[in-house]
């Protein structure tokens, strides 16, 4: 059993993944296992895999037809052996040490989560001794821009998955799995030691023009966490984080001038603020007033 399982979903990314395997290959820290997950890749990425995996025995690799981010992730954690997890797309690297300030963290802390900067590929990489600081499980992270709500630039106590998994077929599905489980954890740590290197794809779906598919996925995305938190006194705080995902749905369609998409966004927010998931004083007042604009489009 490896103190470390990386999980790496794999669709399409042949042009990367070799950097991002012999990134992980050189970590200093060793104890890992290596979970790739090709999901349905259609270029050159099962090839790349076959010939790491007989490179390295950590590497182990899993094949499915696609079934997207969450899929693919899933499958890695059903798979994974280790007492930590953490994971890496397959387009982006990890600096040298990252797995050694993450574990390093852990150890020091005592945290079940360790979270580090992220920075963008181009960067020129410093040794830094690692500092941590502890912070208060969802209250803080709610309101910390530093960590962000990807799943990729933490280090997670494996028993936190035990009980969640991603939701497939849902797009941005980080923000509110994220949210969950800082919402189980007393406190967490960070480090301002970068530990995690992005690629920025225009690809990406975070670049991507906006769709009815991604208005409904931040939908779900606030319902999931609202049905997660009813009732508890840690409501208060994921409402906060449900606001901000309201005011960045809101911007998106705003900003896109795409009729199609303002009836889904008004009919899925008034449900919400009929239910009471969302409460509209928690939303800025330039979101609101963006709310009354697109009803006149």
């Amino acid at each position: 059993m490896a103190t470390i399982s990386i999980i790496i979903p794999v669709y399409n990314t042949a042009q990367y993944l070799a950097e991002c395997l012999d990134s992980v290959l050189a970590q200093g820290f060793k104890d890992i296992e290596i979970i790739c997950v090709n999901d349905g890749s259609t270029d050159n990425s099962a090839a790349i895999l076959k010939k790491y995996q007989k490179k390295d025995k950590r590497i182990k690799v899993i094949t499915q037809k696609n079934k997207g981010l969450s899929g693919a992730r899933n499958a890695g954690l059903k798979a994974a052996t280790g007492k930590w997890v953490c994971f890496l797309d397959s387009d982006d690297i990890l600096p040298p040490d990252a797995l050694a300030v993450l574990y390093g963290g852990v150890q020091k802390t005592g945290c079940k989560i360790v979270a580090s900067r992220v920075l963008s590929r181009d960067f020129e990489q410093k040794c830094v001794k690692p500092k941590y600081t502890i912070h208060n499980g969802l209250k803080d992270f709610v309101r910390d821009p530093k960590i962000f709500s990807s799943a990729c630039n933490k280090l997670y106590d494996a028993k936190l998955f035990r009980t969640q998994r991603f939701k497939e077929g849902m797009l941005f599905e980080d923000w509110p799995v994220m949210t969950i489980l800082f919402g189980r954890i007393d406190k967490y740590a960070t480090t301002d030691v970068p530990c995690y290197i992005y690629r920025q794809n225009n690809a990406s779906i975070t670049r991507t023009s906006f769709s009815v598919k991604k208005v409904n996925s931040y939908l779900e995305g606030i319902q999931m966490v609202y049905a997660t938190f009813k009732g508890t006194k840690q409501l208060k705080y994921a409402r906060k984080r449900m606001a901000v995902a309201v005011k960045m749905l809101v911007n998106k369609v705003y900003r896109a001038k795409d009729k199609t998409l303002i009836k889904p966004l008004l009919k899925g927010l008034h449900g919400l603020f009929r239910n009471h998931v969302i409460v509209k004083s928690d939303l800025p007042l330039k979101t609101r007033w963006r709310l009354f604009l697109l009803k006149l489009r």
